[in-house]
């Protein structure tokens, strides 16, 4: 690896740990201010950035999301609020996309703590994870039952490219995010009449 492509792939490391961290600050600021419930509420308010924070805040956390971002989405665009649900899930998906990201770290941090043979194990999928990781980041990314989690942290640990994994998972929380989106736009009519309010 040149010495300017390694200059990169530490500005980008920068800027995502830049990224999760001002995620993490301002989930645990409105967690404080407001409360779970008002937290909607607030990311309802704030349009298509409220989208992007939900992505990022509801993707960041380990296994169990306590900010989905397809709630958000699905609300967010009922049509009566004037947003469009392609730009509703493309930010929320970016926003997602990296909050995921975050996870890949936790892989690579623990590299450094697990015991040797466990590694040496997860080197042996090396070969067959260069080959099919995109594509496992990105079917995961793209399913919302799935924990995510599962394939970072030993993509992490194997030091799969991180743009490659990182556009992977931008690329199926968004496919995943708009269709929410589209599901809220023409859905929440529906459910608004069959609970007749």
């Amino acid at each position: 690896m040149s010495e300017d492509t390694g200059r990169r792939h530490t500005d980008l490391d920068k800027q995502v740990v830049a990224a999760v961290v001002t995620a993490l600050v301002l989930a645990s600021t409105l967690f404080a201010y407001a409360g779970l419930g008002s937290i909607y509420t607030l990311l309802m308010g704030l349009g298509y950035f409220g989208a992007f924070i939900s992505g990022l805040i509801g993707t960041s956390s380990l296994m169990i999301s306590i900010l989905p971002p397809q709630v958000v989405v699905f609300v967010l665009s009922e049509p009566s609020l004037g947003y469009n649900p392609l730009l509703i899930g493309l930010v929320a998906g970016i926003g997602a996309g990296v909050g995921q990201y975050a996870h890949y770290y936790i892989g690579e941090g623990g590299r450094y703590i697990i015991p040797k043979n466990y590694v040496e194990r997860i080197d042996e999928w090396r070969p067959r994870i260069e080959r099919y990781g995109a594509l496992l980041i990105f079917l995961f990314a793209a399913t919302p039952l799935s924990p995510d989690d599962l394939v970072w942290i030993p993509l992490g640990m194997m030091g799969y490219p991180k743009r490659k994994a990182l556009a992977a998972s931008i690329a199926g929380k968004v496919l995943m995010l708009v269709a929410f989106a589209y599901a809220g736009y023409f859905g929440m009519h529906a459910i608004r009449s069959w609970l007749h309010f």
